[in-house]
């Protein structure tokens, strides 16, 4: 087994994207471990899939549309012209569940997977999970979001830094103006050795996103966000504070097939450490349903930045493809 001093938690961010669409759940650590846990803990650290990620936007319910004319407006807007309305029955609308079964399969390349700079290294990951999802209203404008789920990752040339993960979360969702939202939560993340099943990383973290969505017309939208994230983490080395702002913007080509493009900037700084991180990172994604609960998608990401830290290269360039279920339980 190989044995790397840790730099940050990139691919985390990278993961993020590959799976950001509007059926994803709105889903790192980096810093040096004991000795004893050392062994390529940062590559298990950087592809976590977080259903909590500092750099995931979130999809937030989406804005109220501009309701239909009247029969008496449009009479009014046309004069005398009778309408003949074709007797169309439209299909009935399912409701949107409250608990969910999220599957998610992921398979994405890294440049950078240790985010070293005397050790680049590229590698293809797969990473496999499934997560529960809870939504219940709360009032008419305030909803619960919670998740509980795990998985597993798998390296297609370094075997020994194979893991699995647990994740879960709550939170409070407000709506706080007609294109605004808030949410308060907490997150738990927590990786495991694939070998010997040992713990190597709990991650206790406490956020808050303020997000809007903008619909510029008919086919296309503007998300953005702002998040404040504490973390505090075991190996304590790795706690931090991160300030992180996001856009997203997306078009409906069909109504089957979405594209979007994003970009998030992000200030970590680690409390239990001298170190303070600047990331950037692009994002360009598209995303096919088959039906209202399965869908693929395609995305390619470049995160680059700066770190105090003088061994850190943030640069990273990666491509990904991923499949999703969700099944609803009611």
């Amino acid at each position: 087994m190989r044995c790397y001093s840790l730099g940050i938690y990139s691919l985390a961010t990278l993961l993020t994207t590959l799976n950001l669409s509007y059926k994803a759940v709105a889903n790192p650590i980096t810093g040096k471990l004991p000795q004893s846990t050392q062994i390529n803990t940062q590559k298990i650290a950087q592809t976590l899939p977080n259903p909590n990620a500092p750099n995931e936007i979130p999809d937030f319910p989406p804005v109220e549309e501009t309701p239909p004319l009247t029969e008496s407006e449009i009479q009014a807007e046309l004069g005398e012209i009778e309408i003949i309305q074709p007797q169309i029955k439209q299909p009935p609308q399912r409701k949107q569940p409250t608990g969910q079964l999220l599957l998610r399969s992921s398979a994405f390349t890294s440049s950078n997977i240790t985010s070293l700079e005397n050790l680049r290294e590229d590698d293809t990951i797969f990473v496999n999970s499934a997560t529960f999802l809870v939504t219940p209203k709360l009032g008419e404008k305030t909803r619960l979001i919670a998740t509980a789920g795990g998985g597993f990752a798998r390296f297609a040339t370094e075997g020994d830094s194979n893991y699995n993960f647990a994740n879960f979360s709550v939170g409070v969702q407000q709506k706080i103006a007609k294109k605004m939202y808030a949410q308060l939560g907490w997150g738990q993340d927590i990786i495991y050795r694939d070998d010997d099943g040992d713990r190597v990383l709990l991650d206790d973290s406490v956020r808050l996103v303020v997000g809007r969505q903008d619909q510029l017309d008919r086919k296309l939208r503007l998300d953005s966000f702002y998040e404040l994230r504490g973390s505090f983490t075991n190996p304590d080395e790795q706690s931090r504070v991160a300030n992180t702002l996001g856009t997203r913007l997306r078009y409906d080509i069909s109504p089957e097939l979405q594209g979007s493009l994003s970009y998030r900037l992000s200030f970590q700084d680690f409390t239990q450490q001298s170190r303070f991180d600047t990331r950037h990172q692009l994002g360009l994604q598209a995303v096919y349903s088959i039906n209202q609960d399965l869908f693929v998608g395609g995305s390619a990401s470049y995160l680059f930045g700066s770190s105090s830290g003088s061994d850190i290269d943030l640069d990273n360039f990666s491509i990904g493809i991923n499949v999703g279920l969700n099944v609803p339980l009611f």
